[in-house]
């Protein structure tokens, strides 16, 4: 996985933020403080469509010309030599982020434009990359199945030998301009994408805030989009942001002739311990969403059903029916009472075990205290013991390093400041949770006081 940090200036009302794309992320703090935002710019990046989104490339700039030269050497093949593997030193990578800036520079009106639906303010926004970013790629020339003409084709590598999916061009149009800059785009992408999203498969999932609206009438505003009263695309008439619409459309295209099986003893959890019951999805046509109470057999349909359900229909139906590249949740604990919140937070630590990137946006403090104890947990001594006391086992647990945590705050003038929050002993300190919750101690002192004095 590549960790890498985005950095941004007067970004909405953010004043100014650096965020790292760990593999388990929190974002805590004030309602309307700019963690929407926040998250739905990773979502962005992680999705980035660099050359099929039409960016101006740049070409004139020295950053485009440094990394034509370092891929133009591997782009000699021929009959003996079909493809050629290389991958980037750590001068190359920074040559390839500063592109990648430029690129972000020239066209991040278009870029929000396009993520938000709507003219975004922001004044500065560039990524950074670790020194040990660790990128390589396999490029080769044949003919498709069913194609007669050849194509290139460009892949990244996962270690020597795994091929992660990649883009082909034909031949006869990677000659001409838009080949070289079609790799520069997948070389970036990748950069971006390795360990969060495999490109073609396991994309980056976003899970909005109103997931129940969204549930309840995904049918009718798919239908909608396809009388053009609105459209999920790319249009003037979009009346959502991409993520949500993206969740729309992943949500109308689920493929429930072959259930996964890889997250289900989650998704067993979630049934279990947190609906108690089932929901599934009939076949085509008619794409019907059903929830069977445990111990039942009639199937009721999502508008007579409990919000914890609705709720937990998107993920559960998600985590049955595709392959997630990252998870981005917003606000998890909606509906939930504070026992299932600390169930959820199980289920969001197991899917990060499971190899899946985690990015949430939460107000719960229980969601946080759990991740907390996991995370000291994990390496306290004689664990084994304690796991079993506790009723937890491995996939429970949580290491520090791929933990980030950060709190967005709002000043007196209206900006928000994000801090990183650091972990100590006992994992990570909120103060947007402990200076509430010590008001409300401080009124109840009081309000002793008061009554004390009338004795």
């Amino acid at each position: 996985m590549n960790r890498w940090s985005v950095h941004v200036k007067h970004f909405g009302k953010i004043k100014e933020a650096v965020v790292e794309a760990a593999p388990m992320i929190f974002f805590l703090g004030d309602n309307n403080s700019g963690k929407s935002y926040m998250m739905t710019l990773l979502y962005g990046l992680l999705n980035i469509r660099l050359f099929f989104s039409k960016y101006d490339f740049a070409e004139d700039s020295p950053a485009y010309q440094k990394c034509v030269k370092i891929l133009e050497p591997n782009l000699n093949l021929d009959a003996e030599n079909s493809s050629q593997i290389f991958k980037l030193t750590s001068e190359e990578c920074a040559y390839f982020a500063e592109l990648l800036n430029t690129i972000l520079e020239k066209n991040k009106e278009k870029f929000l434009r396009d993520l938000f639906n709507k003219e975004m303010e922001i004044e500065q926004i560039h990524v950074s990359f670790s020194e040990k970013t660790d990128c390589g790629f396999k490029i080769s020339q044949g003919y498709h199945v069913n194609d007669k003409e050849a194509h290139m084709s460009i892949f990244g590598m996962d270690g020597e030998k795994s091929v992660i999916f990649g883009y082909s061009i034909p031949v006869s149009r990677f000659r001409e301009r838009d080949g070289v800059r079609f790799f520069l785009a997948y070389m970036m992408e990748f950069m971006l994408k390795d360990g969060f999203t495999e490109i073609g498969h396991g994309d980056a999932v976003y899970f909005p805030m109103a997931r129940t609206g969204f549930l309840l009438t995904y049918k009718s505003l798919v239908g909608s989009a396809m009388q053009d009263k609105f459209n999920l695309q790319e249009t003037s008439k979009n009346l959502l942001t991409k993520p949500n619409s993206d969740f729309l459309t992943v949500l109308s295209q689920l493929d429930t002739q072959e259930p996964r099986e890889e997250y289900g003893e989650i998704v067993e959890f979630i049934e279990q311990q947190v609906i108690h019951g089932r929901v599934r999805r009939t076949e085509f046509p008619s794409h019907e969403i059903f929830y069977t109470p445990e111990g039942q057999e009639k199937q009721l349909p999502m508008f007579v059903v409990s919000g914890v359900v609705t709720e937990m229909a998107p993920l559960l139906l998600f985590l049955q029916y595709t392959n997630l590249g990252t998870l981005l949740m917003e606000e998890p604990e909606i509906s939930l009472h504070p026992e299932l919140q600390w169930a959820i937070a199980r289920v969001l630590i197991r899917i990060h075990n499971k190899g899946v990137p985690v990015f949430v946006t939460t107000h719960s403090d229980i969601i946080l205290q759990h991740v907390n104890n996991m995370l000291k947990l994990e390496t306290a001594e004689g664990k084994e013991t304690f796991l079993q006391e506790l009723g937890y086992d491995v996939q429970d647990l949580l290491k520090r390093e791929d933990v980030a945590v950060y709190q967005f705050d709002v000043d007196k003038e209206n900006w928000t400041t994000v801090t990183k929050l650091p972990c100590g002993d006992y994992g990570f300190e909120a103060m947007t949770f402990y200076n509430t919750l010590k008001k409300l101690n401080d009124q109840i002192d009081c309000i002793e006081k008061v009554e004390s004095e009338e004795e």
